[in-house]
């Protein structure tokens, strides 16, 4: 009875939440894309309090040039803030000696692992980028990861400005945790966080503020906010989370 009840509240809102799997879900207000200037819809959970925005979006290969483009123009920006970063894990006891980066774009943080005498391995489905990254030397893989990937080793998963991206990244997360707990190894995952203090940006984006949530609409597409992350994690299977913040990134570190 009450999963019906469930499924006729979803069929007549927002669908199922994205990141914790409710129904109770509902439709917040009509979007103007970024990119496209196309009108899409925003809906937000009532349980988990994240939000998201299907817009269909798919880059051509003028974008993921783009795309390249823009890591190249924040590359220093990026190798500074991940040796910050790792400093950060090291001080909550997270010393990695082999790591996968999910979405590794241009391999910024795979460079990084490598000067630290880290193994590092990332993955990311823009070819463009992950040519870029292997000229640079390191190994960046365009295929889509799964836990049963083959790798010699693993302590630590990166998932870093990645899953706002994914339409559904459910899937994504049990396959992290699943390797997680198969490797007694620890999952970082950062996002745009959608907390209270963000939702008066649900209304009116600003554009002058960096990493304005909703902003860029067309690609930014799921909203975590933190309840709704730890929810899901939880749910397959991690129960020890540190939160750690850095000088670009900051989000929780998890563990089974």
């Amino acid at each position: 009875m009450a999963d019906s009840v469930g499924a006729k509240i979803a069929s007549c809102a927002g669908g199922i939440c994205p990141v914790c799997d409710s129904p109770i879900t509902g439709f917040v207000r009509s979007l103007q894309t970024r990119r496209t200037k196309r009108e899409i819809q925003l809906f937000g959970c009532f349980e988990c309090q994240s939000f998201w925005n299907p817009s269909g979006y798919v880059e051509d290969e003028r974008i993921l040039k783009l795309d390249l483009e823009w890591g190249l123009s924040v590359r220093e920006r990026n190798i500074s803030g991940g040796q910050k970063l790792f400093d950060a894990l090291a001080a909550v006891g997270e010393r990695p000696s082999s790591i996968i980066d999910i979405g590794c774009g241009i391999g910024t943080l795979l460079h990084v692992a490598e000067g630290r005498g880290i193994s590092a391995v990332g993955f990311d489905v823009n070819h463009v980028a992950t040519e870029f990254a292997r000229s640079q030397g390191v190994d960046a893989r365009t295929e889509f990861w799964t836990a049963e990937t083959k790798l010699p080793k693993l302590d630590l998963i990166f998932c870093i400005m990645c899953l706002e991206h994914v339409e559904k990244p459910r899937p994504l997360i049990a396959e992290m945790c699943k390797a997680a707990i198969a490797n007694n190894a620890a999952l970082f995952i950062s996002v745009p966080f959608v907390e209270r203090d963000a939702w008066k940006f649900i209304e009116n984006p600003d554009p002058t503020t960096p990493g304005t949530p909703f902003l860029d609409n067309d690609v930014h597409i799921t909203h975590f906010s933190k309840s709704g992350l730890l929810k899901c994690l939880r749910e397959f299977g991690l129960s020890r989370f540190t939160w750690v913040s850095s000088a670009l990134w900051h989000g929780f570190v998890a563990r089974a």
